[in-house]
């Protein structure tokens, strides 16, 4: 099969609400999702209790397997929708977590494995306050997340913005969650959907 003809990849900070926007518009757009490959990270619950020790472990593992995920989903699917991107690990979570010498050798492996995959056509990115994002990650209440401290969810939020700065791979619409509900039963996950269709129909009409 040819490559996919369209990629939507969300982006933002762990409480951002990714995953639960990456489903929500999969159904209404009908696009296949390539979902946080978090659940299968066998170092994720001890990267949280000894970030050092295991860090390079977790990061290592979200590379490859987030960089295997798109590949088998661009081979089998047209539209794609990506939980989160291979741009983020590297330029705000590894840049975090890893010393100097690790990171240089993620960065090898990460810059071998991006020119494989198809860049998205454009990226949502789902920003939100430390509050929020610290009340979100609480309500969800993940049992590997109960040792996230504020100081690095700060520390992410910081790096997603300058990341966001320099990004220039793909346009990028920006979301500011803390005005949306998206969790709750009656959320406001069709407001977020036509925001990001507002953008994408407003910038096709200018080309």
């Amino acid at each position: 099969m040819n490559k996919p003809k369209f990629i939507i990849a969300i982006a933002g900070n762990i409480g951002a609400g990714k995953s639960t926007l990456t489903k929500h518009l999969s159904e209404k757009w009908h696009f296949h999702s390539v979902l946080e490959p978090e659940t299968k990270n066998p170092f994720l619950e001890d990267f949280y209790k000894d970030p050092k020790k295991w860090a390079f472990h977790s990061q290592l593992f979200f590379l490859t397997e987030r960089a295997r995920m798109q590949k088998i989903a661009e081979e089998n699917a047209q539209y794609l929708l990506l939980d989160r991107t291979i741009y983020e690990d590297a330029e705000v979570f590894a840049r975090i977590v890893l010393s100097r010498k690790e990171y240089e050798i993620y960065k090898r492996a990460y810059e071998l494995i991006v020119e494989t995959l198809t860049p998205p056509n454009f990226v949502v990115y789902l920003k939100a306050s430390v509050p929020t994002l610290m009340e979100r990650i609480r309500e969800r209440g993940r049992k590997y997340e109960k040792n996230i401290h504020r100081s690095y969810i700060k520390k992410l939020n910081e790096q997603y913005d300058r990341w966001m700065r320099e990004f220039e791979i793909a346009p990028v619409i920006q979301i500011d969650t803390d005005k949306y509900e998206l969790f709750s039963l009656f959320g406001d996950l069709d407001n977020v959907r036509k925001e990001i269709e507002t953008f994408f129909w407003c910038r096709d009409n200018k080309k």
